[in-house]
């Protein structure tokens, strides 16, 4: 038979605080702790990231601000004529060309995903708050396409493409040269654009037509 030894309350008491007085003391360290951990990690990608500004800077005859953002390398042909608007994000190898007099104009709080190709030869122009999905292509211009003459040497036919403000194009979607899209419209993923779409429409489809207005199943009585 043990023999069991009274422990007085007054050291129960003392034992009980001292372990809240412990986790008191780790929660105060990890609240303290997780922040500066965060910051850490925020300054290690500031490198990283104020590299490829530099790079993009290099590579392009234009306005790129201090604001826009990169979630990985972006790439040009040569110096690109490319002009960003402020708060402007461009996903991972997102790919910018233009050629002769061509030149790109992107507006403000624009975001470009991931293996997107944008090629100029006269002009595309995307307006504010527009959203590009990953690897759609936009190109204002196409090979001659005469009987007689291989394609390939035939010349380009160039015609500026316009996309409004507030302008959704889904994923892997496809704009040939001429295209205006109005303000507010979505096109969807996997589409070809070869008309104009007027604003604040749905469009999808190869090619691309009218499905119905933003908000509504009322259907435009033009259709693309």
């Amino acid at each position: 038979m043990k023999l069991r030894i009274p422990v007085a309350p007054q050291a129960e008491d003392s034992s009980l605080n001292m372990k809240l007085l412990f986790w008191k003391l780790m929660s105060s360290i990890a609240g303290i702790a997780l922040p500066l951990w965060r910051l850490g990690q925020t300054m290690a990608w500031l490198p990283l990231r104020f590299g490829r500004l530099v790079r993009l800077r290099a590579a392009c005859l234009g306005t790129i601000p201090p604001t826009t953002q990169l979630d990985g390398p972006v790439r040009t042909a040569g110096r690109a004529s490319l002009r960003l608007g402020e708060h402007c994000r461009l996903g991972r190898d997102v790919y910018f060309e233009t050629v002769d007099s061509g030149r790109i104009e992107i507006g403000s709080y624009v975001r470009i995903n991931a293996g997107c190709m944008l090629v100029a030869r006269t002009r595309i122009l995307i307006g504010n708050d527009s959203l590009i999905g990953e690897y759609s292509s936009i190109r204002d211009s196409d090979h001659g396409i005469e009987p007689g003459v291989p394609i390939r040497i035939q010349p380009h036919r160039s015609a500026s493409i316009i996309i409004g403000a507030d302008v959704w194009i889904g994923r892997g979607t496809v704009i040939l040269k001429g295209v205006s899209i109005g303000d507010g419209s979505v096109i969807g993923a996997n589409s070809v654009v070869n008309k104009d779409v007027p604003a604040g429409v749905i469009a999808a489809g190869i090619p691309a037509r009218v499905i119905r207005f933003r908000g509504s199943s009322q259907q435009p009585a033009e259709t693309v």
